[in-house]
């Protein structure tokens, strides 16, 4: 399967949700992003858009600011307890430095005014699941970087953090009271347990797998 083929099933297969209470604003974004080429589940009602089961986590939300009896920017920071690592944008009638302000505060991943015109849409579509996509990638980097640094044992994880530091074998071997022979041996198997070949990639390893999230 070339790349464009695998981008274009990995787009179709992403569902949008959207949430609004209007049904002539809901009947048309709906129609927009199945025009993009995205799966869409259209809701009205807040309670049924958060209380949804469907096994499928969303890809993104598109959630309307003034919802009757509800406040779009709360119906997302409940909807990112449920699909963190999901985007949402907010939609507005009236967008301001402070409802834009509000919204990213709340986790929303950008916010577009009304009427929404289908290249603001997509773009801001795009952009919102491009970020998730990279966030979904370096948190798995981040998994298989521990994973990696978990299969060391205790001698092995001193001596790669003195590597790490950039400490010289002859330190190395000083600081553990191992010989240096034994110390390039160590090195070797931290080496291959990591799937690296260089004290470079080894630190890369080790950053991510002790970044804070």
């Amino acid at each position: 399967m070339s790349d464009a083929s695998r981008a274009a099933q990995d787009e179709a297969a992403v569902e949008i949700r959207i949430l609004d209470d209007d049904k002539q604003v809901l009947g048309y974004l709906t129609q927009l992003i199945r025009s993009l080429g995205y799966e869409v589940r259209a809701f009205s009602d807040p309670l049924v858009f958060l209380s949804d089961t469907a096994e499928k986590v969303p890809g993104c939300l598109i959630v309307d600011w003034q919802l009757d009896g509800h406040d779009g920017l709360e119906v997302i920071a409940h909807a990112r307890k449920q699909w963190p690592q999901t985007p949402a944008i907010l939609v507005s009638g009236h967008v301001t430095v402070a409802v834009t302000v509000a919204a990213m505060r709340q986790g929303a991943a950008g916010v577009l005014e009304k009427p929404i015109q289908a290249e603001d849409l997509k773009r801001e579509v795009q952009a919102a699941l491009d970020r998730a996509r990279q966030r979904t990638s370096a948190a798995e980097e981040r998994v298989q970087a521990q994973r990696a640094i978990q299969t060391l044992n205790d001698l092995e994880l001193s001596v790669l953090k003195l590597v790490v530091e950039g400490t010289p074998n002859k330190n190395i071997a000083t600081q553990t009271k191992l010989a240096i022979r034994t110390v390039e041996k160590y090195r070797r198997i931290i080496f291959d347990k990591l799937g690296v070949d260089s004290a470079a990639e080894a630190t890369r390893i080790w950053v991510l797998a002790t970044l804070k999230e």
